[in-house]
Parts: structure tokens; sequence; C-alpha cells
């Protein structure tokens, strides 16, 4: 359950994503630096099964997991954005999951952003994985396991509104912390009886580095920022 946005810019983008979990789950770790297949990267670890939900590299690549519907599974989600994270680029990643076995993985959307080149959107329904490449200079994605359709059609009428005169950066941080109107399931920053929002990320991708700053609690509630820092690699060969 998340909302993910991006924009690019000249030479990079920034991507925004607000997780939103069951109390039941974890407090995930804020994000560290590591190494995957010789390649660092930054990412927060999940509490519970110690995968990760949003990721960026060296190369400027970020990898941005949102979960489908409750399906079975016999391997963590957020695993998989840590075997892809070693990966250069769009491209890269797309090759790769065309050959990928994605029957242990309950239903998922992952989107690979990087600088310069459109995004790519992978929806896996738990059956077949279907790719697309959002050429926009902004775009969102959103998901969640209450009364998926409504959800989404409010979410995206939101969007739509907001960025209808123009996009900026800003503005995507402020509809990231937003309620339309009033907290709810349906808000961007969600709040239901038995889950919220609970962290928000903001990765600044550039030509020199990525810099990712994370809250550990719902944007509207004014929490305190971490921000790690990670210098851009000059290679773009093959990597993972």
């Amino acid at each position: 359950m998340c909302t993910v946005s991006w924009i690019h810019e000249p030479g990079g983008y920034q991507l925004f994503c607000n997780r939103d979990e069951k109390f039941t789950r974890g407090k995930a770790e804020s994000p560290r630096h590591a190494v995957r297949g010789g390649v660092r990267f930054l990412a927060p670890v999940d509490a519970d099964f110690g995968g990760t939900w949003i990721a960026t590299n060296e190369f400027g690549l970020s990898l941005c997991l949102l979960n489908g519907v409750p399906g079975p599974s016999s391997r963590s989600r957020g695993l998989l954005v840590l075997d892809l994270i070693s990966l250069p680029s769009v491209a890269a990643l797309v090759d790769h999951v065309r050959t990928l076995d994605l029957s242990p993985y309950a239903p998922f959307t992952l989107a690979g952003v990087e600088p310069q080149n459109p995004a790519s959107v992978v929806e896996w329904n738990g059956e077949r994985a279907d790719l697309s490449f959002p050429n926009q200079s902004h775009f969102m994605l959103t998901s969640s396991s209450f009364d998926s359709g409504r959800v989404r059609e409010k979410r995206r009428e939101e969007y739509s509104g907001v960025t209808s005169l123009g996009c900026t950066p800003e503005l995507l941080a402020d509809f990231h912390k937003s309620h339309g109107g009033a907290p709810s399931a349906y808000s961007i920053c969600m709040h239901r009886p038995d889950a919220q929002t609970v962290s928000f990320s903001w990765i600044r991708v550039s030509c020199g580095a990525s810099e990712f700053t994370y809250y550990d609690q719902a944007p509207c509630q004014c929490p305190k920022a971490t921000t790690a820092r990670l210098p851009r690699s000059a290679a773009r060969g093959d990597a993972g």
C-alpha cells in the first residue's frame, strides 16, 4: 500500500513515496548505505522481512514497489527490490524482469526511474507481468488493500487536480502530505483505524549524487527527517 510520484528535471529527477501499512507491522529502519552485487545503494529496511520497498543506487536508478491485492506468496516482495537494485539502468531492469520467474511473489507494481529516460512500470498480477513506460515529465502510482478501485480513482482525481496547471517538486511534496479535505482511507496521506501512512521518502537524483530524505512518520505529523547521500558513479556499465 503506497502512493508514489516522480518528476523529471534536467540531469535528474525527484521521487516521492508514502508507505501505508497496518499498525501490526514493525517499524522500518531508516535508509542506510549498502552494497549489492558490487553496487552501492541507499534503502530503508523492512522490520518484518528484511527487504525494502524503495531504493536508489549509485547509477541514479531508483526502484519503488507497491503491493497489489493480497495473494499467495512464498517470498517477500521487498526482497525482489534488493535483487534488482544492482542493475545499472531502466533498460537493464526491463531486460532482467523479462527473464524472471515472478510466481513466488504476491501481486505488485514496480516502478524504475532514472535520469533523462522514461520510467518503467512492471505490473505483476500473480499470473502475468505487463510492462509500461510512462513518458510524462511527472507521474503517479497508488495502491490500497482497502476498497482498491475506489481508492485509486479518488487519488488519481486529486493528483490530476493538483497538477493540472503545472507540476513542481514542492507541489508533489505537499500532495503527499494532503488529506483531500479530511484524513481517511482514501486520502494521499492515509489514515484508517487499523493502518496509516507510516513513512514518507523523498529521493533527489542529480548529476552528482542521489540524496535520500526519510520521514519515519506520516508526513502530516511534521516528523523529523534523516538524510543520506550517495555520490553518483561515472560508470554505467553492466552491473548485477
